[in-house]
């Protein structure tokens, strides 16, 4: 996998949610990765039945700065504001930030997130479009690998919306859902 890889996947389950995100970690993890995972805290609880099932202990990979679960909500906090939305300075910073600490082990950085489908799920279509274009705008300044995740829905299954995600990521991953 390259280091300027943008991925989407839509998904109808969580098993099939923990089995493209858990891989995704997992292969990056046995690779020597630095892998962030900014999922909510039920995901982080599939994330790590997954990675313990294959033999990788998230809690022993955090404790090495190797797995880094952040929570979705917390981290949207940080840059989102309820009536103004995004604010791209506040992303840039914070982002800019974790990825510069992801990379300082001298490994390439994966990120799995589902910010941009809470986004979603909220209504917020315009501000997940927004989100996706800034992390292709940090792609710029840092390598890393990205895997975004959102759950089919009438924003997902919206032809104008679908078209824009196909074109923001490099790759779409289980078309069929």
């Amino acid at each position: 996998m390259s280091n300027t890889e943008h991925i989407v996947q839509f998904f109808r389950s969580d098993e099939e949610y923990v089995r493209a995100a858990g891989y995704f970690l997992q292969e990056g993890l046995e690779a020597g990765e630095t892998c962030v995972a900014v999922a909510t805290a039920e995901h982080h609880l599939q994330l790590d039945r997954h990675l313990l099932a294959v033999g990788l202990d998230p809690n022993m990979l955090s404790a090495e700065y190797r797995y880094v679960p952040l929570q979705a909500e917390q981290m949207l906090a940080t840059f989102l504001d309820a009536r103004t939305g995004i604010d791209q300075e506040r992303f840039h910073r914070q982002f800019n930030l974790l990825i510069s600490q992801a990379s300082s082990r001298g490994q390439p950085v994966r990120i799995f997130g589902e910010m941009v489908s809470l986004l979603a799920d909220q209504g917020r279509s315009a501000a997940a479009i927004q989100l996706e274009e800034l992390w292709n705008e940090l792609s710029r300044q840092h390598h890393f690998s990205l895997f975004c995740s959102y759950k089919v829905s009438p924003f997902t299954e919206n032809p104008r919306y679908r078209k824009l995600l196909h074109s923001i990521h490099s790759h779409v991953v289980c078309e069929g859902a």
